[in-house]
């Protein structure tokens, strides 16, 4: 039932308007990773993350802008095998994403998910 559940939340998502970032795998025994996106990628008005392979609690998420800047959205994701955040509109107009960081821990000790990071341009 799980798998077909998540492939059903993936096909939920617009492709058209959505765009891959990056993705990491995670390992439940750490609690921080990041992933870098670059100048390559263009710039962004929006973003979403899916995480898949386990249940985790993203309690932090820090985002490094083209221009050195940092922001940190006010949120803190409860992931479920298969979901997605909410939209996350970025402060400004169209931003370079060089950076995403997010601090997490899971209530597992051992195992893996994914981290899928999407942006909106």
């Amino acid at each position: 039932m799980r798998p077909i559940l998540a492939a059903l939340m993936l096909l939920s998502l617009p492709v058209a308007d959505w765009e891959l970032l990056g993705t990491r795998r995670v390992s439940f025994t750490a609690e921080h990773d990041a992933i870098d996106v670059g100048a390559r990628a263009g710039a962004f008005t929006a973003m979403k993350i899916e995480v898949g392979g386990g249940d985790l609690v993203m309690y932090n998420i820090r985002l490094t802008f083209g221009n050195g800047e940092t922001w940190s959205p006010n949120t803190r994701v409860n992931f479920h095998q298969g979901s997605w955040s909410r939209t996350i509109d970025l402060p400004g107009p169209a931003r370079v994403i060089r950076r995403i960081e997010f601090w997490y821990r899971s209530r597992l000790r051992r195992g893996n998910a994914t981290v899928r990071v999407f942006g909106r341009r």
